[in-house]
């Protein structure tokens, strides 16, 4: 009893470690720039940053050091292939013919077994037809939607900076453009205020009559908890288990029941109609 409870504590004292580091929010931040873009991320004392990524330059530079530089074993290996390819030439001949023999061997046999009618989609349409499939379709882009749309409620925008610079050829021009950015970001900006989560938000459009050619750049930093998306994710695993895969599986299998029960049916009117 004494080992049990113990077992039992450790196991409480884990899930509750779990939970806890679950619930400390994971923060995203990326900033872009005409210069440079940074995509990272951050949890506890974590920093793992996404784009660029520190390795992926170095690990490329050293495959293509090691494949540009042949070894002493590669520039033996022509003259030892050379040996080898006479030695080599009868044992290929006899595996080509063994090889044709097998296959001639199952070409005849598959000729002889009967093809397979039904499949498994064939099966689907037969159990629940085109309105069922249509609906179970419907079911699992519908539960997906919620899905994305609850993780994109989850996050909370913490900063929105944004700076666009416009320039055109001439004043007119450019003048002209700087209206139509105006007209087309800062509605987006209202919209994403009203529909999620922003603490900080700051947008800067200006126009510039001397530059050359027009710039943007704009910074985000975000957060949500871990935890709310592995509730998510578990409603969403629940749902498409128990409303549409066993659905589908059920479905599949009861016409043979029914058909069982119909052809017990017919068995016996036919009795009854002997005696």
């Amino acid at each position: 009893m004494i080992v049990l409870k113990i077992i039992g504590f450790v196991l409480l004292g884990i899930l509750a470690l779990v939970i806890i580091a679950l619930s400390i929010k994971v923060r995203i931040f990326i900033e872009y720039s005409e210069v440079d873009t940074n995509v990272r991320v951050q949890w506890l004392f974590l920093k793992i940053p996404l784009y660029p990524s520190g390795n992926g330059a170095s690990s490329g530079k050293k495959k293509k050091a090691k494949s540009t530089s042949p070894t002493a074993e590669q520039q033996e290996a022509p003259t030892a292939a050379s040996e080898e390819l006479t030695d080599s030439s009868d044992a290929t001949e006899s595996a080509e013919t063994v090889q044709t023999a097998e296959s001639d061997s199952e070409a005849s046999a598959g000729a002889t077994q009967p093809k397979q009618k039904n499949n498994f989609l064939r099966t689907l349409y037969d159990a629940h037809g085109i309105d069922g499939l249509m609906l179970l379709v419907h079911r699992v882009f519908s539960y997906v939607g919620t899905f994305f749309g609850d993780l994109m409620h989850s996050l909370v925008i913490d900063e929105l900076y944004i700076d666009v610079m416009c320039t055109r050829n001439d004043a007119a021009s450019t003048a002209i453009y700087y209206g139509e950015v105006c007209t087309g970001l800062f509605p987006m900006l209202g919209a994403l205020i009203t529909k999620y989560k922003v603490r900080k938000y700051d947008i800067n459009v200006y126009p510039d009559f001397l530059a050359k050619t027009s710039s943007a750049s704009f910074a985000v930093s975000m957060h949500l908890y871990p935890i709310y998306v592995v509730g998510i994710t578990m409603a969403l695993v629940f749902k498409m288990l128990f409303k549409v895969i066993l659905r589908l599986l059920v479905k599949c299998f009861l016409p043979s029941k029914q058909k069982v029960a119909e052809n017990k049916n017919k068995t016996d009117s036919s009795e009854s109609d002997v005696k």
